[in-house]
């Protein structure tokens, strides 16, 4: 156990100066006045268009309004006459479309909404709550937000498929011609899904800002994409594999290293090409299933880096691929080296403290600001040098400004790792050496319109919700604040006992606090495992930590620095440079090219370039992403997190009350229901039977948001 003492005093916020989330960025909230709120619902709705421009750009050039509207007029800007062969720049049209269509409105479209971001407060849609219930109807397992996104992914691929379908099928084609022409529309459909798969698992991503879609569900958008691309791609391999047998020419799904590759060949090698992405995308999504995410993590990282070579071999597999996916590659792409401009030192810690043998405390400097509930991801080189896992923000800069808390429990191999490192590390009077990768987006601000918001954990999966608990506090001191904690044992509470003695001096009258153990309580605490930690014994881990760790070998220092994300204009200067880049060297590629002659052999040479150029084009907006070599904390001040006297556990159950079993949770909504002036906000996170509960026994003016974390 740890010694705990108390926080020092915060100041109160007004209201007015807290519209319900925290910066993520250097940025300053502005009071929520009427000026502030049109120019961000304006914004807002700029963007809204400029993104639904960019989702049907790849969508209309399967659509009949496609070659009317724009292949022609653009044709006739890079003067290609259709009666004369060979005539001006027919290689630039396609591109230009897509140029048009999903990079302008891209750009413009984040670099608008991070001037609304800097210009005004950050409010919660309206729609917001509505898109986060789960209707009783489908069981409470899909929100209708996920069911919108569902619903959009499912048209998208009717209206894709079925116009390709329509465009190259003929009353007159017999069997053999229909399978090939469904093979080739399923091939569209997945390439659509393909578009959009990256996107949500991108950090610093605005369009999920805009969306107010968190980190954790972007993932599981992701997974969805992915599994429709991945079947719509292996459905499209088997139609054609059908084809080819029933014209007696499955060879043509072969290599061939005898015949020319700029004409007769060139067939065998797109189709050779299509199965190399094909099985690359198989075998990511066999690696992603969860069991194996979970128990074999750095099987399932290790294998989706097979990303790249997917998309390359599906590039090579059809040219204008490249084009399609252009958008999304430079995206993401921006987005890797903004986590590479990030990582590039290890992280300074205020703390690194072990609770017990399940749990550890490590708190972060960093000089720049972050929400309560973020998403931040860290790496230990001691325990793996490419493995980076995520935890919740459980703390709040409102009271601990400059510093940045986590908890890890042991779950699997890593997590144990960490807790002997650190204790390791403790013995040893140095500093442990992580990685911290963070700004991803941040979770749903929390509204000051509601009367009550009721904050309901299981287990270990109340870190999400501490520092959003004493950030609602600290600013919104109209609300009336609720805790329902169930967890297994009761040395769970003793370990977060300092936690919850200051949110109970801060809250007072209007917080009441609900602790359940669901099991026997177990008495023993302490370090499991050692030699010389008895059971019950203190260990803080609390020593000086050094700036500066002999961790790598003979005279090679190891420099410790706080965390700070790149800044929101540099984020934008990296966003339009990676961009303006990726567009000048493909463009160099493209135009007047002798490798754009469809005839020519190096038409492999070409789709390698271009798909180079965007990598190229997007670390070269590293220039603008250099850190100044010394870095000061926002705060210097010594903050001691814990109690100076630590209760017993009888102590702890007496003071807090704790009860054995379930809570009721039917009871406790009727409870705080009846007392509510106004809209009740419950945030949940833990197991996903708890998860149910709340969803089933949470109506009316319940608006229940749900924290998940399982990534």
């Amino acid at each position: 156990m740890i010694n705990s003492t108390s926080y020092r005093d915060a100041t109160t916020p007004k209201p007015a100066h807290t519209p319900g989330g925290y910066p993520t960025d250097n940025t300053v909230i502005l009071p929520s006045n009427l000026k502030s709120r049109g120019l961000w619902l304006v914004g807002h709705v700029v963007v809204g268009l400029l993104m639904v421009l960019a989702v049907l750009t790849p969508m209309g050039y399967n659509l009949p309004v496609y070659p009317v509207e724009f292949s022609t007029p653009i044709s006739v800007w890079w003067n290609v006459d259709p009666k004369v062969k060979g005539s001006g720049n027919p290689e630039m049209v396609v591109p230009t479309y897509f140029f048009l269509g999903s990079v302008v409105p891209v750009t413009i479209g984040a670099v608008l909404l991070a001037y609304i971001r800097v210009k005004s407060a950050v409010f919660v849609p309206p729609f917001s709550a509505l898109l986060h219930r789960k209707p009783k109807v489908f069981k409470h397992l899909v929100s209708y937000g996920e069911l919108l996104f569902l619903l959009l992914l499912v048209v998208g691929n009717v209206i894709v498929f079925s116009y390709q379908y329509k465009k190259r099928s003929k009353p007159t084609d017999n069997a053999t011609t229909q399978i090939r022409v469904i093979g080739t529309s399923l091939g569209f459909s997945g390439l659509y899904n393909m578009v959009f798969l990256a996107l949500p698992a991108s950090r610093h991503s605005f369009w999920m800002e805009w969306l107010n879609i968190p980190y954790a569900n972007g993932v599981k958008y992701h997974r969805w994409l992915g599994v429709a691309t991945i079947v719509s791609f292996v459905v499209h391999t088997g139609f054609y594999v059908v084809f080819y047998a029933r014209t007696d020419n499955l060879l043509k799904m072969l290599p061939c290293f005898d015949c020319d590759v700029a004409v007769g060949g060139k067939t065998n090698w797109e189709n050779f090409f299509g199965w190399l992405s094909m099985i690359c995308m198989m075998v990511m999504g066999a690696t992603s299933l969860p069991y194996i995410r979970r128990h074999y993590y750095s099987v399932f990282y290790a294998t989706h880096f097979l990303f790249i070579p997917a998309t390359l071999f599906a590039i090579l597999h059809w040219g204008n691929m490249f084009f399609f996916l252009f958008t999304s590659m430079v995206l993401y792409m921006v987005n890797r080296v903004l986590s590479t401009a990030s990582i590039t030192t290890p992280v300074a810690l205020k703390r690194a403290a072990v609770l017990s043998s399940e749990v550890v405390e490590i708190t972060f400097e960093c000089v720049t600001g972050y929400s309560p509930g973020d998403a931040v991801w860290i790496k230990v080189p001691a325990l793996s040098k490419t493995q980076w896992h995520p935890f919740s923000v459980a703390s709040t800069p409102l009271e601990t400004p400059g510093l940045l808390t986590i908890y890890v429990k042991s779950l699997g191999k890593w997590s144990a790792g960490l807790h002997h490192y650190i204790r390791e590390c403790h013995e040893k009077n140095v500093q442990p050496i992580i990685y911290m990768d963070g700004g991803y987006t941040a979770t749903s601000p929390i509204s000051a319109a509601h009367s009550d918001v009721v904050f309901v954990g299981g287990g270990i999966g109340i870190t999400p919700l501490m520092g959003q608990l004493v950030h609602v506090l600290r600013s919104h001191p109209s609300q009336n604040v609720w805790l329902v904690w169930n967890v297994r044992r009761k040395d769970m509470f003793v370990h977060f006992q300092s936690w919850l003695r200051h949110i109970q001096n801060v809250g007072g009258d209007r917080l009441r606090i609900r602790l359940q153990v669901t099991q026997e309580e177990v008495t023993e605490f302490g370090v499991a495992n050692t030699d010389d930690i008895q059971s019950g014994q203190e260990f803080t881990g609390q020593q000086s930590l050094p700036r500066c760790f002999e961790g790598h070998g003979p005279n090679s220092a190891v420099e410790f620095r706080p965390y700070a994300h790149v800044s929101t204009i540099k984020r934008m200067v990296m966003l339009t440079v990676g961009f303006g880049f990726s567009c000048a060297l493909v463009a160099i590629a493209t135009y007047a090219n002798r490798l754009t002659t469809a005839t020519s052999a190096q038409w492999i040479l070409l789709r390698v370039v271009q798909f180079c150029a965007v990598v190229v084009g997007c670390y070269l907006a590293l220039l603008v992403t250099k850190f100044p070599k010394t870095l000061v904390p926002a705060s210097d001040d010594v903050i001691d997190h814990h109690d100076k006297a630590a209760m017993s556990s009888d102590d702890v159950a007496k003071h807090f009350e704790v009860q054995s079993g379930r809570a009721d949770l039917s009871e406790i909504f009727q409870t705080v229901e009846s007392g509510a002036q106004g809209s009740v906000a419950v945030y949940v996170c833990g197991p996903k039977s708890l998860i149910r509960s709340v969803d089933e026994n949470a109506h009316g003016k319940f608006q229940v948001h749900h924290e998940d974390f399982e990534m």
